[in-house]
């Protein structure tokens, strides 16, 4: 009884790393939608938050390891779990990067790129909801694994497709290449956050596959 009682502390552990993830991936979106429309105070409100977030997701992980080692819990997917957290744990680290650029740089958006961002916002935001759902569905029903995981793909693919069209509109424009090399930065660090999502779903269909040998 004492066992079970480790391993539901565990998974409740995980469920709210994961939820944390999830939060800071919805903060996010209303980050983006703040800035655009120069709500500095409620960006900055929300941008703390993300961070509060982070900092509480690298408290979790810390916390599932050890309690994984400490208690010896499911030894033969412990490198499994631990690679999913870690990985997992980049994307709320790299959502929080990319908004405290936001914050502290305060790049001037030009009107023509903002429908491609915000689309690329909203797809990267469903990137991140279905690695969570993916990663849940891991721990709780494996056999849902897929099911969520090529929708992280799709979405990622998405977030390239609106990338290139946005990199490719900003160094056709006649704005100054300081302008164009600040703006390309401002979008890779948003393409990354997909980038990790990707990671991650590439682990959990790999992990997944092994469960079921």
């Amino acid at each position: 009884m004492a066992f079970l009682n480790k391993v539901k502390l565990l998974e409740l552990k995980i469920d709210e790393f994961l939820d944390l993830v999830s939060e800071s991936g919805i903060m996010f979106e209303q980050v983006i939608s703040f800035f655009l429309e120069g709500e500095y105070n409620l960006m900055n409100q929300k941008c703390e938050m993300i961070r509060a977030h982070e900092h509480k997701a690298d408290e979790y992980r810390k916390g599932i390891e050890q309690h994984l080692y400490k208690y010896t819990l499911i030894p033969e997917n412990r490198g499994d779990v631990l690679s999913i957290l870690e990985n997992t744990d980049k994307v709320i680290n790299q959502i929080k990067t990319a908004v405290m650029s936001l914050l502290i740089e305060k790049p001037n958006i030009p009107d023509f790129i903002i429908q491609y961002m915000q689309m690329m916002i909203k797809s990267t935001n469903y990137a991140v909801e279905e690695l969570i759902k993916a990663a849940r569905a891991f721990f709780h029903n494996f056999h849902l694994v897929n099911d969520y995981t090529h929708k992280v793909l799709f979405y990622e693919k998405e977030v390239d497709d609106f990338s290139e069209k946005i990199r490719k509109e900003i160094f056709d424009s006649k704005i100054d290449l300081t302008h164009k090399l600040h703006l390309k930065q401002v979008i890779y660090e948003i393409e990354m956050i997909s980038d990790h999502c990707q990671e991650v779903a590439d682990r959990l269909i790999i992990y997944t596959i092994k469960r079921q040998l």
